[in-house]
């Protein structure tokens, strides 16, 4: 959902707050000043609303950048949740600020990159005013220690106010590609994060930190400096038609990193990588003859590695950094020996936002398209088929038959639905009957097949 900034922001107020003679001069303040007066204008409010299953409206706030002509702007992608379908987010707008006037504009959704962490819309409203595009800085280079400068907002009821609050990096990690821990929180997801000198080396970005050990990992979403380099491209070329930016997907699961232990048992050395669990069924790595329980150990010449904590991650992040169609040469360990294999990576299989959906208000129903993501998470084969049902309302005819969210539909009224089409062909039949019930043969769990009858009250 939107990320709100409300609370625990007045710690920073006096940062953009005070007048500028009101003290003694400050060189810190004065930057942060001449800061919020170069990038504010390049900021405004994202709005839009998600229609949701039941028919309501959930309102959407996040703050946005302009990053190119014809007012192009970025926001975070984690406001554009993926369990709900691409046509559920409506009358996308951008709202100005100026002083305490508010002007709307509308705008055109043109999809995210969740890898970038972005999402993009374009204002198509002609009257609206053209905004200075906020550059970034693809030389600038920090370090442990340097002063960064992030951006929030408060909410409607003050205007949406712009907050510049400031912190330090005090850490850097690799996975591959550095990222930046800081002192304190940042500003909001997606938004930009600029140096003293008011270089835009980055945005808001989001990972997940293991607090914990090995052994008992205790992972928490951090908020870090996404340096420019993961983005810029996706800037540059943003994605169209509302789509969701396909990432290279390798097709393997369950990887566990191979401990020093396991690298002993093995005869390893001090060579590091990461064991695979599953490859999945006609995937880029089965295609290439990557095999289960092979030990992966480099990739284009490069070793897998990093602490035990961190090895999944890197190598995941390594594939994830990738282009889709990129062929990679893979060192693998298999029954004692080392040898190399070619895997050309495949886009991303369609996920739960991009499957199409079939929604009847009578029966209070939702259904979608089966994906991979549903097969691999209820550990089903490849050749299952069928329609999931994502939605029930709860005073509807087939909730108070028994059918349950998750549930796949195979057969209606003895009759097979193997895919969404099938379904809504079927299912439309036998409602246009009328019939004293409409029985259903459902997959629930991984295993658990049930009969489900609804009684219709026509």
């Amino acid at each position: 959902m939107p990320y709100r900034t409300v609370t625990a922001l007045c710690v920073a107020a006096w940062l953009v707050s005070i007048p500028a003679g009101s003290v003694s001069a400050d060189r810190t303040a004065e930057q942060i000043r001449a800061v919020q007066k170069s990038v504010e204008p390049s900021t405004v409010i994202v709005s839009f609303y998600i229609e949701r299953d039941d028919g309501a409206k959930a309102d959407v706030r996040v703050l946005g950048t302009v990053v190119g002509k014809d007012n192009l702007v970025m926001f975070a992608s984690a406001a554009v949740p993926p369990q709900f379908a691409q046509s559920q987010f409506k009358e996308f707008k951008i709202i100005v600020t100026k002083g305490d006037d508010l002007a709307e504009h509308e705008a055109e959704y043109l999809g995210k990159d969740d890898r970038a962490q972005l999402a993009f819309i374009k204002v198509t409203d002609s009257a609206a005013p053209a905004l200075p595009a906020l550059e970034f800085d693809e030389t600038a280079r920090v370090q442990v220690g340097d002063p960064l400068i992030s951006v929030a907002n408060l909410g409607e009821p003050d205007g949406y106010e712009r907050v510049f609050q400031m912190t330090r990096i005090a850490a850097e990690i690799e996975q591959p590609i550095t990222t930046y821990i800081c002192m304190k929180g940042l500003g909001s997801p997606g938004t930009p994060v600029l140096t003293l000198d008011g270089k835009a080396v980055g945005v808001v970005g989001l990972v997940q930190i293991n607090r914990g050990t090995n052994a008992r990992p205790q992972m928490s979403l951090a908020q870090v400096l996404w340096p420019t380099e993961r983005f810029i491209e996706r800037i540059k070329d943003p994605p169209k038609g509302g789509n969701v930016v396909k990432q290279p997907w390798l097709g393997v699961q369950t990887l566990t990193p191979v401990t020093k232990d396991l690298a002993a048992y093995f005869k390893l050395g001090d060579r590091r990588g990461v064991v695979v669990g599953q490859v999945i069924e006609k995937s880029a790595a089965e295609k290439a003859g990557i095999k289960a329980e092979d030990i992966i150990l480099a990739v284009n010449g490069k070793n897998i590695t990093g602490t035990e904590g961190q090895l999944v991650e890197n190598f995941s992040n390594d594939i994830r950094e990738r282009e889709v169609g990129e062929t990679v040469e893979m060192e693998i360990w298999r029954a004692g020996k080392t040898q190399k294999v070619k895997v050309t990576l495949a886009p991303m299989p369609k996920m739960v936002a991009e499957a199409e959906r079939f929604r009847d208000e009578t029966f209070g129903l939702t259904v979608r398209e089966m994906v991979v993501g549903d097969r691999l998470s209820r550990e089903l084969p490849a050749s299952e088929t069928g329609v999931v049902v994502s939605f029930l309302n709860p005073a509807g005819w087939a909730h108070d038959g028994g059918l349950q969210p998750g549930d796949i539909i195979k057969k209606v009224q003895d009759q097979d639905t193997p895919t969404l089409a099938a379904f809504k062909k079927v299912f439309r039949a036998e409602v246009k009957k009328k019939p004293k019930e409409i029985v259903l043969f459902v997959l629930r769990g991984k295993a658990d097949t049930q009969l489900v009858r609804i009684e219709p009250r026509w």
